[in-house]
């Protein structure tokens, strides 16, 4: 398989690949591997860490109880499941639902480009502190979650892992307003695509310069889908915890 990007021309093509993949150790664990499922023309592009039991044993992202609360909270934005895209930046399962190696990462990472790449979303919700820390390395999610930050001709909005409000329900309401920002993050992206399409935008965002002050969401200039730290530890049973 080709390492690079140009080598795929649909979504559909890259799908392919990923299912019959054995670019590293989780392609001899896992049941299916799960590409992701959306829209190939998504304005809006959610990535989680990697697949659950539940994804793997169906072949599809967010499908267990981690799914069914991501779901309820695409009707509140209001959002459908069909018009965005979903996927993950390891695309099988850590055994145990462990944080995937380095080599695991990197393995995928053609393929999370690509679809990127491809879909070019105006908007990436990160799900959770890993898929964050993939995009903006510095950020940590207790301080960074709902904030629009810039990244080129794009911005992030990272918000807390569906999971971590199961574990948590104070998280619920937190995670309901976060995800509420993102029509406001689709029109921030339209601002950055005038007027920085070629690079990233070294500039305070103009949704975050009227945004409540509790969300901190003073812009930045980031580099995509760069190593993260570790800080927190990660595991949940229906999609893997990330936060």
């Amino acid at each position: 398989m080709s390492e690079h990007s140009s080598s795929w021309t649909s979504v559909d093509q890259i799908a392919g690949e990923v299912l019959s993949c054995t670019r590293c150790v989780l392609s001899e664990t896992r049941t299916h591997a799960v590409p992701g499922d959306g829209s190939s023309t998504a304005a809006v592009m959610f990535i989680g860490e990697g697949p659950g039991q539940n994804e793997d044993e169906q072949g599809l992202p967010f499908v267990g109880r981690a799914g069914q609360l991501l779901d309820s909270l695409l009707e509140q934005v209001p959002l459908r499941r069909e018009d965005v895209f979903i996927t993950n930046v390891v695309k099988c399962r850590p055994p145990g639902n462990r944080d995937p190696e380095p080599d695991e990462v990197d393995a995928c990472m053609p393929y999370l480009r690509a679809q990127i790449e491809l879909i070019d979303p105006r908007v990436i919700v990160t799900l959770g502190r890993h898929s964050m820390l993939r995009f903006y390395p510095q950020g940590k999610i207790s301080n960074d979650h709902g904030r629009i930050i810039s990244l080129g001709k794009r911005v992030l909005l990272p918000v807390y892992h569906p999971a971590a409000a199961l574990r948590n329900p104070r998280l619920n309401e937190t995670l309901v307003q976060d995800m509420k920002r993102i029509p406001e993050a689709v029109r921030e992206s339209l601002l950055l695509r005038s007027s920085a399409p070629d690079g990233p935008a070294v500039r305070e965002t103009a949704v975050a310069a009227t945004a409540n002050s509790a969300n901190d969401t003073n812009g930045s200039t980031q580099t995509p889908l760069a190593e993260p730290s570790t800080d927190e530890t990660s595991g949940d049973q229906d999609q893997m915890t990330l936060f």
